[in-house]
């Protein structure tokens, strides 16, 4: 039984070799990896999001453009996983306030890193 379970074995690491099998498994690690990054920088924006309305109701206003950096360092400070200034892909996010004051849109460029293409991921608020 053993040398049929070790032949096995071996057709089937000759199978890997010879076929497209690692290429695909590839593709469906980095899809997963993608997938991963997508809905962490999701579930970042949201939680930022509800951060910005919060200091919106305590302080009458968002922070300022200008300030974001230290307002998310300042409002994460607990924060050991990483810097939540950036997205999933390294990227900062982009944080422009809007209706003169009155709103916000906060902006990962996604894994493309430019703004304004397909993979673009956003929050407006209130």
């Amino acid at each position: 039984m053993g040398n049929i379970s070790l032949a096995v074995l071996v057709l089937a690491g000759t199978l890997l070799v010879f076929t497209d099998a690692p290429e695909r498994i590839r593709a469906l690690i980095d899809d997963s990896i993608h997938t991963g990054q997508q809905l962490a920088t999701a579930g970042d924006l949201r939680s930022i999001s509800t951060m910005l309305d919060i200091q919106y109701v305590k302080q009458g206003r968002y922070p300022a453009e200008e300030r974001f950096e230290a307002w998310m360092a300042a409002t994460f400070k607990e924060n050991h996983a990483g810097d939540l200034a950036r997205d999933h892909w390294g990227n900062p996010y982009v944080y422009t306030v809007i209706d003169q004051g009155r709103g916000y849109i906060l902006r990962s460029a996604g894994a493309d890193g430019l703004l304004g293409t397909e993979d673009d991921m956003w929050v407006t608020g209130p």
